[in-house]
């Protein structure tokens, strides 16, 4: 696969989870707006205490994140491919522990938070890392 269609992909996954946090930030702020299941988890998770992080919303740290990786691909350098990567290999450890506190703490489950943390954010992390590893003359190819 070519470092184009690489980079292309990183930033369509981001744009992705772009739009999810940028829609779980509005939550945040109008909870009337909040589309989920029947069940209720998604109220559960996102009127929880682990809904904010040091009074900033979880889903706007997610926001910036996810607005960094796609700055670093309009910017593409080697730095610019490590930094997307730290910053996807971040947030793999972060979901890991947002999903733990839905299955053991919370008790609820946000089938929003849980399609950004079990899909995009994984697939993000393999699209970065996968830049970063590759050969250097296979990087240059268009």
């Amino acid at each position: 696969m070519s470092d184009r269609a690489l980079r292309a992909g990183v930033a369509v996954v981001a744009l992705g989870g772009t739009a999810i946090a940028a829609y779980l930030t509005y939550v945040h702020y109008r909870p009337s707006a909040l589309i989920c299941t029947a069940s209720g988890g998604c109220e559960t998770v996102q009127e929880s205490s682990y809904a904010t992080l040091l009074g900033v919303p979880v889903a706007l740290l997610g926001l910036c994140a996810y607005l960094a990786v796609l700055a670093l691909v309009v910017y593409d350098s080697e730095l610019a491919r490590v930094g997307a990567a730290t910053i996807a290999l971040t947030a793999v450890g972060f979901s890991v522990y947002l999903v733990s506190l839905q299955a053991f703490v919370i008790d609820a489950w946000c089938i929003w938070c849980l399609v950004n943390d079990l899909v995009v954010v994984p697939l993000l992390a393999v699209l970065t890392v996968w830049r970063v590893v590759r050969q250097p003359e296979a990087a240059g190819a268009a």
